[in-house]
């Protein structure tokens, strides 16, 4: 059964770049969690501009708002090796200029650890509720998949999507995970998000992932999880939405899902 389940109403629209040397203030880059695979970016922003934050390794890249002042932190999950970090100045419409680029290697000896990190999209504290709630569901457990599918279950019996929400597209959307779990309710960004914030709080490696499912229609969000060395797929949201056909398992075929982003 395919489900409409209103899930990031828009792509991302890239940036169209006038400029790669256009410098128009300083960027401080927080590089202390590089080689855990996180970079963080802190600038004075202008009131009422819109900026971005690319980081780029080879040919790809991945865009991320940012609002500032504060240090946002952002993954660089491209894998070991040389990147680039740059910040972004909306000038008009699709169109940026470059503030601030700055290169940075990577050299992490495990790749997965960025799947534990707090991320913008991916935001974790211990004093959050959802993590002492992830906390209070592991005790007791065994191994990974009984933390991954104790989770699982008290979000699945607990949330409802919210089918009222659709983000615009002109503006920044970005999870709230304690939003969400205060409220029990969200879309499949947010459900994506918080399941991946409260697994890392365990230590369990988690990705967000978006792109297309068979099972749903329009761009959608949901999760891989590392288990027994092995990443499975969990598409949470479906299961919230559906819960009267999920039965008892957790893990979805991979087959069936088709990723063009990990967070």
């Amino acid at each position: 059964m395919k489900k409409s389940l209103g899930l990031l109403a828009v792509l991302l629209l890239l940036p169209v770049l006038l400029s790669t040397n256009a410098f128009a203030g300083e960027a401080f880059l927080d590089k202390g969690g590089i080689n855990n695979g996180v970079i963080g970016v802190a600038f004075q922003t202008e009131e009422g501009v819109r900026y971005k934050v690319a980081v780029s390794k080879g040919s790809e890249t991945y865009y991320y708002d940012y609002s500032g002042p504060e240090t946002e932190f952002y993954p660089l999950q491209l894998g070991n090796g040389e990147y680039r970090i740059s910040l972004l100045k909306n000038i008009s419409g699709s169109k940026y200029m470059v503030v601030h680029s700055d290169t940075i290697l990577v050299h992490a000896d495990n790749e997965n650890l960025v799947y534990l990190q707090s991320i913008q999209n991916v935001r974790y504290e211990s004093g959050m509720k959802a993590v002492q709630k992830a906390e209070e569901l592991a005790r007791g457990t065994q191994n990974t998949r009984d933390k991954a599918e104790a989770v699982y279950r008290y979000i699945v019996s607990n949330f409802e999507y919210d089918y009222s929400f659709n983000p615009s597209s002109d503006m920044p959307y970005i999870p709230d995970i304690e939003k969400t779990f205060r409220t029990q309710q969200g879309i499949c960004y947010d459900f994506a998000s918080l399941f991946a914030a409260m697994l890392r709080s365990q230590g369990i490696p988690a990705k967000l992932v978006k792109g297309y499912s068979e099972n749903i229609e329009g761009y959608h969000a949901w999760n891989e999880v590392l288990i027994d060395g092995s990443w499975v797929t969990v598409d949470i949201t479906y299961d919230v939405a559906m819960k009267e056909f999920t039965g008892n398992n957790m893990i979805r075929d991979k087959s069936r899902y088709h990723p063009n982003r990990y967070y």
